[in-house]
């Protein structure tokens, strides 16, 4: 080649020449802090000693970055390259061929928590003897209590009923000896659905040996209704009217039904004209039919049994209680079969003995006798404030709580089912709360989504609109659950241990909630079922081994009674809560009043450890943090490529954070909304960036910032409409108006319509 005359002179000096970093793409907070990052990175060491001038002269074309720090941070295009390259020894520089570049930041800036970890005793721990089992090894029987042979002996050969618990020993005693109101009082899991129900069965079988005027010897559904139970759900009553149908197996001649909110007055009024001996109802429903069903006929009725008393009570049923207990009273008249009781016998049954539940007993008690797990147990010197705030867990449940910033959410939970489900055979069944429906929806698509199809189609360049994908994925639905509510937990299921996922809240229709409900009761495999506080109360689900506590209840109350849907009737179980470091960590203290040991028994974890158990391996020491970014990169870009399933993940955003203001005032300052991250927040949602204004149907105009209704919540704002409430005082005010706010919440989240308002 000839010579052109131009004479080029370099100079190349010991270190090695790095391009500029360029970052397209993301907001320009996440790009400014990159460049200071990569700035920093690069002047923190330069690669000028002996070994690593040896490397760039050996590879010339690569450059060299100098050391990683432990935190790599990832860009979106590790997930256009193959997974050996996505490993930690890949340190070439990144040219993302995205234009929408993001460097995820999950393991940065979380909050440290405030609270220091306790010293763990190293000392052999006994197992605790259950509280709620049944004694076995006492004296009583069902039939030394009262109960005829008959029905004692349908307990022990059809339900396998072979000793009473604590509860149902003191209550059976009393109900049968006595015609006195009383007030059951138990912890979760003791049996107290059969404290009231047997008694009950008892006195109707005995009311069929003495004959009336027309020499009948048997009630029959002609005679009248006698009895009444009231519950807060749907599913309980629902629950509630299967032990009763198995108890009366032994009776046929006695006939219930039920009436509750969701189902068709047409088939119901039916059932009331036939007739009808024992009648399980919602408060809602029940007046509906009160006022405008001339065939229930409420004369007879003798006993009324409320279930659930505090939770009526909760979710503003004072004034259906008190119309109902009126007309009761108004309407009873003298029955034709002579055994039949002159006065009406109420019994309430609450697992909590809390102010609400003492005016409920006001409104329908009458010399109450308060009944125990342990009749002989004489009361302390406790005070009313004392006793009011004190609950209980059984003895075996094994609590633990664990402190995880709010980034780190949802890692984290994938990483606990992961590690919980890895074993088959380890845990059968799992609950997991959540706040509201819009969050139970948006973690069910994300945790059954078909990862492996989704990569498929990236990697053969396969283009789909987002309609023909939800038609599939739809489809795919069809086969497993005609209502969509059961699909593979594909997120943490394995091989050997596949994994079954419900949903459920209080915004399905009623015939899908009880065949969910139906199907996770019944289910002879490994199942988790996602939910609302429409499952917490009283439901009796069959092998749950494992409560998870994702939002921590909206009470201590409501706290008791989820984790209550395991270790029960003398079973072994575990539960665990998600807190955030900060204010949320007080909340250990309302944990530790449920023991009787102080709270010893309670052990904490970390993030760090849950995501170590969960993505981690022997087999690299960083190898957890890279798997877990890379799991949080794939659902980010999972939403941000689907708008169907971007909107929901704002929904459920928005939903959660409206939900978190909505905490009782007694518990406020554990959860205060001031001390949330909404940004880090975003990362639990699978989102990039805080929402803003996000379009929701429902909000009015100008409220659709998150920080605008967080802030009227909290200071007990309603809305427009109850600005005009009566009650001009300052904490009663604050109190009310946060309790409307708490039920407004429900009905638009989690569905108040669960509560059966009529």
């Amino acid at each position: 080649m000839a010579d052109d005359g131009m004479l080029m002179n370099f100079s190349i000096g010991d270190t090695v020449i790095k391009p500029e970093a360029k970052f397209k793409g993301g907001t320009w907070r996440d790009r400014l802090t990159a460049k200071k990052r990569s700035a920093h990175r690069g002047s923190e060491k330069e690669p000028g000693d002996a070994a690593a001038r040896n490397v760039a002269a050996k590879n010339p074309n690569q450059i060299q970055l100098g050391t990683r720090p432990v935190k790599r941070q990832k860009t979106d295009d590790s997930f256009n390259r193959p997974s050996a390259q996505r490993s930690g020894g890949d340190r070439r520089p990144q040219h993302p061929r995205d234009p929408t570049q993001f460097i995820s930041s999950l393991f940065s800036s979380n909050p440290e928590a405030r609270n220091p970890e306790e010293p763990k005793e190293e000392r052999e721990v006994e197992a605790a003897k259950p509280t709620n089992a049944p004694m076995i090894d006492g004296l009583d029987t069902f039939t030394n209590l009262g109960l005829s042979p008959n029905l004692a002996a349908h307990l022990l050969t059809k339900l396998e009923l072979k000793a009473p618990t604590a509860i149902q020993t003191s209550s059976i005693t009393q109900l049968l000896k006595e015609e006195t109101d009383a007030f059951i009082q138990a912890e979760t899991g003791s049996g107290k659905t059969l404290a009231y129900l047997l008694p009950l069965v008892q006195r109707i079988m005995d009311l069929s040996k003495a004959k009336n005027e027309h020499n009948d010897t048997q009630v029959h559904r002609d005679s009248g209704l006698f009895a009444i139970i009231l519950a807060p759900t749907r599913e309980l009553c629902k629950q509630i009217s299967v032990v009763l149908e198995n108890i009366l197996r032994c009776a046929n001649w006695i006939v219930c039904g039920t009436v509750i909110g969701g189902e068709k007055k047409k088939s119901e009024k039916a059932r009331l004209r036939k007739g009808l001996n024992i009648l399980v109802a919602t408060p809602g429903r029940l007046v509906d039919h009160l006022d405008n069903t001339e065939a229930l006929d409420v004369s007879n009725v003798r006993w009324l049994v409320l279930d659930e008393g505090d939770r009526l009570m909760d979710m503003g049923f004072e004034e259906e209680l008190q119309g109902i207990v009126k007309k009761l009273d108004a309407r009873q008249r003298p029955s034709r079969i002579p055994s039949v009781p002159t006065r009406r016998t109420t019994i309430l049954c609450s697992a909590t003995l809390k102010m609400n539940v003492q005016k409920l007993g006001e409104i329908s008690l009458k010399d109450a006798v308060h009944i125990k797990a342990d009749p002989n147990e004489e009361d302390d010197d406790k005070s009313d404030k004392d006793e009011e705030e004190s609950f209980r867990v059984p003895a075996q449940l094994k609590q633990s709580y664990a402190i995880v910033p709010a980034k780190l959410r949802l890692v984290s939970l994938t990483a606990y089912l992961k590690r919980t489900f890895m074993r088959k055979g380890s845990v059968m069944k799992a609950i997991v709360f959540m706040s509201c429906a819009d969050v139970v929806d948006f973690h069910f698509e994300l945790f059954s989504r078909n990862q492996d199809r989704d990569q498929q189609r990236k990697n053969d360049g396969e283009e789909k609109d987002g309609k023909d994908e939800e038609e599939e994925k739809d489809e795919e639905k069809e086969k497993l659950s005609p209502h969509g509510t059961i699909a593979p937990g594909r997120a943490f299921s394995t091989p050997n241990n596949p994994v079954l996922l419900h949903r459920l809240h209080g915004s399905l229709p009623q015939a899908v909630r009880t065949a969910t409900l139906g199907s996770f009761a019944r289910s002879t495999e490994a199942c988790v079922m996602i939910c609302t506080d429409v499952a917490s109360r009283g439901l009796d689900l069959p092998n749950v081994d494992l409560v998870v506590e994702y939002d921590p209840a909206f009470s201590a109350d409501d706290h008791t009674h989820r984790i209550g849907r395991t270790a029960r009737v003398g079973r072994d179980g575990r539960a665990l809560i998600f807190l955030q470091p900060g204010c949320e960590e007080n909340y250990v203290e309302v944990l530790k009043r449920g023991y009787r040991d102080g709270g010893k028994a309670l052990t904490r974890t970390d993030a760090n450890e849950i995501l170590k158990r969960g993505f981690g391996g022997n087999d690299k020491k960083k190898n957890w943090e890279e798997k877990t970014t890379d799991w949080q990169m794939d659902v980010e870009r999972w939403a941000l490529d689907n708008p169907t399933y971007l909107e929901m993940a704002r929904r459920a955003y928005q939903s959660h954070v409206r939900a978190y203001a909505t905490h009782t005032a007694a518990e406020r300052s554990m959860f205060d909304i001031k001390e949330l991250h909404l940004g880090h927040l975003a990362k639990a949602f699978a989102l990039r960036d805080r929402p803003g204004k996000i379009n929701v149907p429902g909000l009015r105009p100008g409220q659709e910032d998150a920080k605008k209704d967080f802030k009227a919540a909290r200071n007990g704002a309603a809305g427009n409409k109850r600005k005009a409430d009566d009650a001009p005082s300052s904490t009663n005010v604050t109190d009310e108006a946060a309790r409307k706010m708490r039920a407004k919440m429900r009905e638009h989240m989690s569905g108040a319509n669960e509560f059966n308002l009529a």
